[in-house]
């Protein structure tokens, strides 16, 4: 975080979100690099302008990496694009030409030259007015030719050489001052002169200055402008020397002998800084070294002595930063040492120390100045590109944040644009982006996601044209093509992970449904594409670069380069997980306990793990216990089932009941109070057991059955209930209580009828029915008569007793009644004993010798 802190104290406050994602390895925050946030629409478009069968060049060769690729002229750009020869095959490079429009970028090489004619690569200059470059042709050797645009206005400037052999060497340098360039001859021709200029024209291509006299070549080469001088390296009699010159004979001399003699100084590096000169050079007296020239012999001196040597460290990399050098130094203990001078011993110190492995190369360190930064660029090493920016202070001297997880992107181009370095970054799959940064945490973002998904067409090269920038790439659907990025109002831009792991639904992997991704901006009348379209196979386990393409009707068009994996992301399916279970025992140590058998079904792995905790067959103690089964499989998805296990107490306490009956009798009609012996229940598990009756012994209980419901609980709940039977009975008859034998005497021959006095019964429980047999009032013959008393409670019990009535014939009786009991005077004596008498007097008629009469 010092770097960080560093930066925003010395370039800018860190602020929106911009960068929120970037900066994933310093703030810890996702990474920026193809990511779904921000999903505001990128601030450029993309375009394609033409599709192209040749291979565009829009960078130099590594191996020469200060001859530019392209050259700018009226507004127009013009590249080289290597060619297959009809029908050799032959790689050539063709000249190409753009205006940023498709309608103005094409091939323009049979169109301005002659057949078969070839541009040496990493030629092509610009003046103001006019095109430079060294090609052959057929029947001429290697020349410098130029080109206003127009075929009229393409030639050879002048033939130094006439015939097959070369003019000029391959590569030769060919160097812009102002509206002319210079350049050198191959050493091989006719001419005597080592440096020559031309201005497009056979009149203006003229000799400057034989350097190293007679037909010796003076190897004249590192041109540089260092304010209005143009210093260059050349062999003489004195030497390989540092030489200027003005484009004039006159103007064209050696500014010093560093190394008197015939021994060479060999100047390297030569960088301008203003008007200053910086290069080092062996003078004899020291190792290499860095000096400085303002273009006189005065002026050029030792700025600092290194001990370099052929093994040792070596000063390279030279680039101006303001009024200051900055150099690498390599090869030293620390490794790779970035340094700067204000062209004083005192002001030539070290900056800081940069990773080793950015010179792991090819094409290894490039130092890009815009305004007051530097940018170092590391490319080619192992462990991926960086990106450093620095002011020429330690504490501004800061790597930018790879903006991939891995960290393992490639830097495939970059040029300087608005005010900061645009670049191209590419994953190792080959997703790539358009990056733009200011030197500042803030200023750092995506600019546009590029063309992808064709491996053997990156994107190669940037070069900025008219506020645009251009890169050559391919795509799935385009073999090759060049590009146009710029600026642009809500281009459609897909929401996009740079990784995305799908999961699998079947046993090869994944069969794709719905990946392709959201667009924002503006997706009206948009058209999408992509390389796995629905029904389509990703293979398990296998990273597969899966790009999408949108392009709305003004031709914009939207790319995601996602790098995307079938995995098994899912545990296996456990299903019919029990929620709960809940299980008895008859043991007080608890319950062995086995779990139910799992329906295990898994779209992946044939193979699943199962592990049980605690283990299959364990003894479960009494009470909850939560178990787990996992299912594991072979990708390392778990899924778990777990729930509670419940061992209760699942022995009942013995019956409570000691006897099953109790039968009493009857006290009265409440019925009677019923006893038996205490409940005494056992249970092997529970130390306690309560019991609950619905009557308590000792109870009042009513006539008849009552059933006692007996339960004996323990402490789990277990009951066993039991019943005890209390019949209350009354069983014991009235007691009955019969009269005395009673004599019933009547002056009627027939008889009479029964009259007695009634029977007593008596009953504690219910009030007894007395009935009479004969009834009181039934006829009695006379004559000896029983009476059969019987007296019958409400529960059905009987008592019998019986009396005898004697029913006697007395005829007096009644007169004796009546005399015995009305002697008087009254009326009703009187009547009496008429009565009498006429009764009499009947029965006497009647019965005559003893028979009655008829």
């Amino acid at each position: 975080m010092a770097g960080r802190r560093a930066w925003e104290a010395g370039m800018g406050t860190v602020s929106g979100r911009a960068w929120l994602s970037a900066l994933s390895l310093v703030v810890g925050a996702v990474p920026a690099f193809a990511q779904g946030e921000p999903v505001t629409p990128d601030p450029m478009s993309v375009r394609r302008l033409v599709d192209v069968t040749s291979e565009p060049h829009f960078e130099p060769d590594f191996n020469r990496p200060t001859l530019p690729a392209t050259a700018e002229l009226n507004g127009r750009l013009y590249f080289l694009a290597t060619a297959r020869a009809a029908g050799t095959g032959y790689p050539f490079e063709e000249l190409w030409v753009t205006d940023g429009t498709p309608a103005g970028t094409r091939s323009v090489q049979a169109e301005l030259l002659p057949p078969d004619t070839r541009i040496d690569p990493g030629s092509l200059r610009a003046t103001p007015h006019r095109l430079f470059f060294t090609a052959t042709s057929p029947g001429m050797g290697r020349e410098l030719w130029t080109s206003d645009g127009t075929r009229e206005g393409t030639h050879v400037t002048r033939e130094l050489n006439p015939g097959r052999f070369d003019g000029v060497g391959y590569q030769a340098p060919v160097f812009v001052a102002g509206d002319f360039v210079l350049f050198t001859p191959a050493g091989m021709g006719e001419t005597e002169f080592d440096l020559w200029r031309s201005d497009g024209t056979e009149a203006g291509t003229v000799p400057v200055k034989d350097i190293d006299p007679g037909l010796s070549s003076a190897s004249a080469g590192s041109f540089v402008r260092a304010g209005d001088t143009i210093f260059f390296t050349a062999r003489s009699p004195q030497g390989l020397e540092l030489w200027r010159t003005d484009g004039t004979e006159a103007g064209t001399r050696l500014v010093r002998d560093l190394r008197p003699g015939l021994g060479d100084s060999t100047p390297l590096q030569l960088t301008a800084v203003g008007s200053t000169l910086y290069f080092t050079a062996e003078d004899g007296q020291r190792a290499r070294s860095l000096f400085k020239s303002d273009g006189t012999e005065a002026g050029t001196v030792l700025v600092m002595e290194f001990l370099t040597t052929s093994t040792g460290p070596s000063l390279h990399h030279f680039t101006a930063l303001g009024n200051k050098l900055l150099f690498i130094i390599s090869g030293t203990s620390q490794g790779i040492e970035l340094w700067r001078t204000d062209g004083t011993l005192a002001g030539t110190l070290p900056v800081t120390t940069l990773p080793r492995t950015m010179l792991d190369g090819p094409p290894g360190v490039t130092l890009v100045p815009v305004g007051n930064r530097v940018y170092v660029m590391g490319r080619g090493g192992a462990s991926g590109d960086s990106l450093w920016v620095t002011d020429g202070t330690s504490a501004n001297t800061v790597r930018i944040p790879r903006p991939t997880e891995s960290g393992l992107e490639s830097v495939r181009g970059f040029t300087p644009f608005e005010g900061g370095l645009a670049y191209i970054v590419t994953t190792a799959l080959g997703a790539s982006e358009l990056w733009h940064t200011d030197g500042s945490y803030a200023g750092t973002s995506r600019l546009t996601r590029l063309p992808a998904g064709n491996p053997s067409a990156l994107p190669t090269g940037l070069v900025s044209l008219q506020g645009a920038l251009l890169t050559t790439a391919g795509d799935p659907w385009t073999p090759r093509a060049l590009w146009r990025m710029e600026r642009d109002d809500a281009p459609p831009t897909f929401v996009c992970p740079v990784a995305r792991d799908v999961a699998s639904n079947r046993p090869e992997g994944t069969l794709v449904r719905n990946l392709t991704p959201a667009l924002v901006g503006n997706p009206s009348q948009v058209s999408v594409r992509t390389t796995h379209p629905d029904s389509s196979l990703l293979r398990l386990h296998q990273p597969t670069l899966v790009t999408s393409q949108a392009e709305d009707a003004t031709g914009r068009l939207a790319y995601c380069s996602t790098t995307m994996t079938s995995r098994d992301l899912t545990g296996p399916a456990i299903n019919g997980c029990p929620t709960e279970l809940t299980l008895g025992t008859r043991s007080p140590q608890g319950l062995t306990f086995y779990y139910p058998t799992p329906n295990i079904q898994d779209e992946t792995s044939p193979d699943v793990l199962v592990t049980y905790s605690p283990e299959n067959g364990s003894v479960l103690p009494l009470g909850t216990t939560r178990v787990t089964m996992t299912a594991k499989d072979s990708a390392g998805n778990v899924s778990t089932c777990a729930f509670p296990v419940t061992i209760r107490d699942g022995q009942a306490p013995t019956r409570a009941c000691k006897v099953s009956e109790v039968r009493v009798e009857a006290e009265g009609p409440q019925g009677a109070h019923a006893y038996w012996p205490d409940p005494t229940p056992t249970d092997s598990i529970s130390s306690q057991v309560s019991v609950k009756s619905s009557h308590a012994s000792g109870d009042l209980f009513p006539l008849g059955l009552t059933r006692v419901e007996v339960i004996s609980t323990d402490e789990s709940g277990n009951s066993t209930p039991c019943e005890i039977q209390v019949r209350v009975r009354d069983s014991r008859p009235p007691l009955l209580t019969c009269p005395q034998d009673q004599t019933l005497t009547t002056a009627v021959m027939t008889g009479t009828r029964a009259e007695y006095p009634l029977a007593t019964a008596e009953d504690a429980v219910s009030a007894a029915d007395i009935s009479y047999s004969p009834v009181v009032g039934t006829p009695l013959a006379p004559g000896l008569h029983s009476v059969q008393v019987t007296a019958i409670d409400a529960a059905g019990n009987a008592s019998l007793c019986n009396f005898h009535l004697t029913v006697a014939y007395d005829p007096t009786s009644d007169m004796r009644q009546g005399l015995g009991c009305s002697v008087g005077s009254g009326p009703s004596s009187g009547v009496g004993w008429v009565a009498l008498l006429a009764l009499a007097w009947t029965l006497s008629r009647r019965l005559k010798d003893g028979r009655p009469r008829g």
